[in-house]
This record gives structure tokens, sequence and C-alpha cells, in this order.
């Protein structure tokens, strides 16, 4: 193969907003972020050039993973974005949709870079500081007592996906599971480590039989299952293996293994493999479990004397299975296991979900591991589903130490600009004169982050509505578009924290 046109180097510029184009590429990367954000969002198909798997999605993190950059600047916003949805879970598409509109709004007021970014950086601070006050009221207190307040910031989080595709009995199910097992994750007692959450996803089954699991579930092929069913109900030991048991000289690592000359190689790793057994059958295991391929003759010897085999178990299942049990994992197949290696399961139970085999491994004392076993009719509802109550689930995690959760609807944004407007008009000379700017160049940069926070909200309109802000309160409210009326009175606001009062269109 070669190149239809040759490899160009990559090149840094000092003014990457000076060109036309690039504008126009912020722009356009603006509108798509734009256009999926809230409950009512589009949704973008992403599908590579060359053919392969089409994906659907509105969530940040899934969009721009997918996405090719080939400019610097959109390269740099595209990792703060995703470096923000790693440490939060949450904001993704805000963080994208006020950061492209602080970099469009500086440079249409014609600000400098390096005073955009000072008095951005000023205002910032500004922000999280109210946001940190006591009498922030831009916030709502999640009150952990109340199952309902941790029920009702979970279905916030997975009603805001609109390509989970869930009617409101499926999206209120689905936030009590996240629910529940993030209370299941949170240690009690002595214990200060927080548990595991699995997923395991089921595609074609109605989203009512999503349910969740204590300990971990793994799938099983369905002659297996038979054996499983004769096992013996109760505690047993467990011993796994991160080294591959396959019996191959190339994945043997970096263990040292005597053979004699003239002895096959891998007659002499199969010995040793059967030895392993021997040692295992003799100490009284129960469940002989392995995150890479068991060798046929192993697995046919360790069934033969009522031992439950898991080969391919994985990277993802094998370390939360090891917090789980209290066993270490074993990397090498030439030392013999120690008695400490061994770690305890509480029982095996199978379930059928669909066309699946699932094999229950219990706890044994509180391990804080539990499985969430999502179900939806198609492949895409089901991938959106999962990250948004992995997600969601994370959130809660967060939420334990700083039990806040801002209001929605825009509300946010539109207490916190004017709020921003107040403070600099009180402080502009101060703060100018600290940030080494004119009093003009600080307004007009405070003017472009007020407008940048108020585009954010304005974000939630896809269907032609009027989005207006109290006088009193400065809350988000919501217009059809035949209100004309420049001061109207409303039932709520976005939020529904404000009630019933007269607000000016902003």
């Amino acid at each position: 193969m070669s190149r239809v046109c040759k490899k160009k180097p990559s090149v840094c510029t000092d003014e990457p907003l000076s060109n036309d184009e690039m504008c126009h590429k912020i722009a356009v990367m603006r509108h798509v972020l734009n256009s999926c954000y809230g409950p009512r969002g589009r949704l973008k198909q992403i599908h590579n050039s060359v053919g392969g798997h089409v994906q659907t999605t509105s969530t940040a993190d899934v969009l721009l993973k997918a996405m090719i950059f080939s400019e610097p600047l959109l390269k740099l916003i595209t990792a703060a974005i995703l470096d923000h949805t790693a440490r939060f879970s949450d904001c993704g598409l805000f963080t994208g949709v006020f950061c492209l509109g602080l970099i469009e709004n500086g440079k249409r007021s014609g600000l400098g870079s390096a005073v955009a970014s000072r008095v951005y950086k000023y205002l910032l601070e500004v922000c999280n500081g109210y946001l940190s006050a006591g009498g922030c009221d831009c916030k709502v207190h999640v009150d952990f007592s109340s199952i309902r307040s941790l029920i009702a910031l979970a279905h916030t989080a997975v009603t805001s996906k609109p390509a989970c595709m869930l009617n409101h009995d499926e999206s209120q199910h689905i936030a009590s599971l996240i629910v529940h097992a993030f209370l299941q994750s949170v240690p009690s007692g002595s214990a200060n480590t927080f548990g595991r959450t699995l997923v395991v996803t089921l595609e074609g089954q109605p989203v009512s039989d999503s349910a969740v699991f204590p300990g971990l579930l793994v799938e099983v092929p369905i002659l297996q299952s038979v054996d499983l069913k004769n096992h013996n109900p109760g505690p047993d030991k467990i011993v796994l293996f991160r080294a591959s048991l396959s019996g191959d000289c190339s994945e043997i690592g970096e263990a040292t293994l005597e053979i004699q000359v003239g002895i096959n190689p891998e007659t002499a790793i199969l010995e040793q493999l059967m030895k392993l057994g021997e040692r295992v059958v003799q100490d009284g295991v129960g469940v002989f479990a392995c995150q890479k391929v068991i060798h046929p003759v192993l697995q046919q010897y360790l069934k033969e004397r009522g031992l439950v085999v898991i080969e391919r178990l994985g990277l993802a299942l094998l370390e939360p299975l090891a917090q789980m049990t209290g066993a270490l994992i074993m990397a090498s197949i030439c030392s013999p296991v120690p008695a400490k290696a061994y770690g305890q399961i509480g029982g095996l139970h199978l379930h059928r979900i669909g066309s699946k085999e699932l094999l229950q491994l219990l706890p044994s004392g509180e391990a804080a591991v539990n499985t969430v076993v999502l179900c939806h009719r198609n492949e895409t509802m089901l991938e959106e589903l999962k990250v948004t109550c992995q997600r969601a689930e994370h959130v809660l995690r967060l939420t334990l130490k700083e039990p806040y959760a801002l209001i929605g609807g825009g509300c946010t944004e539109t207490v916190l600009s004017a709020y921003i407007k107040y403070m600099s008009e009180s402080k502009a000379s101060e703060a100018a004169s600290a940030l080494k700017c004119s009093r003009a160049e600080f307004l007009l940069a405070t003017e472009a982050f007020c407008c940048s926070l108020q585009s954010v909200a304005l974000s939630l309109d896809h269907d032609d509505q009027h989005f207006l802000m109290d006088l009193t309160h400065a809350h988000c409210w919501v217009a059809e578009e035949d209100a004309h009326s420049q001061t109207t009175t409303f039932h709520a606001c976005s939020c529904g924290l404000v009630i019933g009062v007269t607000m000016s269109e902003a």
C-alpha cells in the first residue's frame, strides 16, 4: 500500500485562532457536542470510513474517543475533556461546550489569548469559591439516609442519555439497580476499601430482567453447567492463576523449568501442570480459576476429582475475584502453591438468563463485590446503557466525599452567570489591576465567560423553545414558541426549585 499524499509532520503555531479554517473546525466541534447535550440531545452515529461497527451515542467520552482529529488544538481540547470524564465520570458535554464557547467568545470580543486566559482563570476560581460556599444557590444536599435522594441522582444520570432508549418505568428500575449496587460496594465495619461493581450485558432480554447479584457472575459453557449442578454447595477453597496453563512453551513466562536432554519440552510442561493439579487436589481446593487458557488434560483431571474449573477469566474479573476471596494470584506454574495463596468463596449458584448460563461465585464474608446484569433489546442501546450505569455509579461514589449535587435544567449556569456579572462589576478595577489588564478588557472577558455559561444552558434547546431568566433568582425557564410576552408568570423553573415568579426574556 502507498499513501495518496505525502505525510506531513505536525506543525505548532503560535496563533492557531488566526486561521479561519481552524475557527470553522472549532465551531463544527462545538455544534456536534452542543447538539448532544441534555435528555433531548440528538444522537450521533459514528462509522469508520473503511467499514466496521456503527456506534450510536450522545455521550462525550464515547463520541470523542471514536473521532479522529488532525489539528493539535482540537487534540488538546479533546484530551482535556476526556481527562475530565476519566476523573469525574460526568459533565463531559458541559466541559466541551463551555470550553469551546470560551475560545469562540474570547476571539469574538477581540481579546488577546494571554489576557483572556488570566481573566478566565480568575473567574473560574470565583466560581469554585461560590460553589464551595455554604450559601451557594446552585447546589442541593444529597441525603444518604434517604434512598429516594440517591435514586433521584442516579435517575438524572440515566435519563440524560437518550441513546439508552428507556421509558419511565425502565429508567426508574435501572436507577434503583445503580443505587443498590453502589450501596453494596460501600465498605462496612472496619473495612476501608471500596468494593467493586462489575457489569455483565445480555442482549435481547427486556430491561426489566436487569438485576444485581452479590459476588461475581462468570459465563460458563452450557456443557460445563451440567457438571456444576452436581457440585456440593457450601464454602470452597479457590486458587487463582494469572499465568497461562495451556502448556505452550511460549507462554511459560519468566519461570525457569529444568528439562532433561531428549525430553519434549511440552511433555515436561504438562508434567509440571499435572503436579500442580495434584497439589491443589490434595489441599482440598474446590474451584480452580485461570485468567488465560487451561490445558485440556489438566481440566479433565481436575473435573474428575470434583473441582470447578474456570478458564479465560480475563483480567477484568481476576482482580475483583482476588479481592472478594482473599486469594493471592499465582504468576508461575513452577513454584508450589503456598497455603496462604488460597482464597475462600461462600458457594456457587447457577443462573440461566436468556441464552446464557452464568455461574455466581458468592463471597464468604462481607466482601463488597457485586455484579450488575444489564439487559436491553439490542447491542447499541446496551452499550450506551452500560457506559451510563458505570458513570452514574462512579458519580454516587464521588458524592460520598462531597454530598452535594448541582441543580439542572440550565439553572446552575444562569445563576453562576448572574453571580459572576454582579461580582465583576463591583470589583472590576481591583481585579483588572491584579490581572495586569485594563478594566475594559476585564469586563469584555467577563462578558465572554458569562455568555459561554449561558450558551451551555441554551444547549438544552433542541426544539425551538424560548429560554428565559428571571430577574430575582436568575433561574432558567422554558417557554413554548408562541410565548411572545415580555413578562410572563410560570409555575416552576427548569430545575423545579423556584415556583411562580415573573421573568423577562434573557
